[in-house]
């Protein structure tokens, strides 16, 4: 198949959606199939990302580093790209960014099927009334169009799908995120002990939560230590807070890490996951899971399932700290047992590929049996 997948964002920019598409595209070009991304930066370039080929195209403005909007004219430009390469699948992510509105504005007008993959699970949490406003119209808007116009919609996470479905009337099915392999038959330390947080340091994260949970379970007599990984525009508050509550020399505030860096620090040790954001579904869990690390999370979006199939992950009852604190108790007193390498393997990449494949092929014979072969230019409007 050719598939063109329409995002705002893509590697080297930081994020869960990026990565995603980042690792799904390069897993759908080892499967034998054509891909490009078209996505938005300040410099316009074309490159090659392993197979993967990476069209850029220049934004005309950009709000808080995060959203983008294309160029005046750019819906025409992209359904030409779509009919002259005679994509077959086009892909978008997340409701409410421009790229996701153009991609499925100009498939249509191309007559090229949208699979859509939905990776938030509720409005946008903000601290800023005017934000939380702003967002909730685009999503009553913008996001309800994208995802009715969608051929198929797929979601992250159960509560990912259950959003969906609540925001447009749409069946949402559940495409869970998922995590590179971890390497074979390499050694990892059993540190339960050893705490780490994960996460852009902004609010609503979690990492006061997490140095405060540190201090109050060595106040208790536990003999824990800790990394917190991520940057953001509050990590200077974050190194004050640590030296404040005399975790100087106890917790390691990092900054932003590596992927491969991070895996290492999750090896054998203890997730803290104390986010009130309303996120998709965390890859960080995956990835502690398979370094041999265990959980202890506020009730996020995957958390439960990965319980209920025998992770050791510990939910908390309430997102509140003395609630985490408990519950951090109780993993480190009677650590849960970690998972193996057959447990983590429906959770990589390589076999989301092939799901994702698998729907592709469908939603594709779906549109040829409906509204002639894709990339024709045929409208299905």
């Amino acid at each position: 198949m050719r598939i063109a997948f329409i995002v705002n964002h893509y590697p080297p920019h930081v994020g869960g959606v990026e990565t995603h598409v980042a690792h799904l595209a390069a897993q759908l070009t080892a499967l034998g199939h054509q891909v490009w991304v078209l996505n938005l930066a300040e410099v316009p370039e074309r490159r090659q990302d392993g197979q993967v080929t990476v069209l850029t195209g220049r934004a005309s403005a950009q709000v808080a580093e995060i959203i983008t909007f294309p160029r005046l004219g750019a819906t025409t430009v992209v359904a030409r790209f779509l009919r002259a390469h005679r994509i077959e699948v086009v892909s978008t992510h997340t409701r409410f960014f421009p790229m996701s509105l153009l991609g499925v504005r100009a498939a249509r007008r191309a007559g090229v099927p949208v699979i859509h993959t939905e990776h938030g699970s509720g409005f946008v949490s903000s601290t800023s009334s005017l934000v939380a406003l702003g967002s909730r119209t685009v999503d009553l808007t913008v996001g309800r169009y994208v995802l009715r116009h969608a051929d198929r919609v797929l979601a992250v996470s159960e509560e990912s799908a259950a959003f969906a479905s609540r925001l447009c009337g749409v069946r949402a099915e559940v495409f869970h995120n998922a995590i590179t392999p971890p390497v074979p038959d390499s050694d990892r330390p059993d540190r339960t002990n050893h705490l780490v947080f994960v996460g852009r340091v902004v609010p609503g994260k979690g990492w006061e939560t997490f140095l405060h949970v540190v201090a109050t379970l060595r106040a208790d007599g536990h003999d824990v230590d800790g990394e917190l990984l991520g940057g953001g525009p509050q990590l200077e508050q974050a190194h004050r807070l640590c030296a404040d509550l005399g975790l100087a020399n106890v917790v390691d505030v990092r900054g932003r890490v590596g992927e491969a860096e991070v895996r290492a620090s999750l090896a054998g040790a203890t997730l803290v996951n104390p986010t009130v954001l309303s996120e998709g579904f965390q890859t960080t869990l995956l990835e502690a899971l398979a370094e041999g690390g265990r959980v202890v999370t506020y009730p996020v979006p995957g958390a439960e399932v990965l319980r209920e199939q025998g992770a050791p992950v510990e939910v908390c009852p309430q997102r509140d700290q003395n609630s985490l604190v408990d519950a951090l108790r109780a993993a480190l007193t009677t650590p849960g047992r970690a998972w193996g390498p057959a447990a983590i393997a429906p959770w990589t990449w390589p076999e989301r590929a092939r799901q994702y494949e698998a729907i592709a092929q469908q939603v594709l014979s779906g549109a040829r049996g409906t509204a002639g072969p894709a990339g024709t230019g045929r409208s299905r409007t």
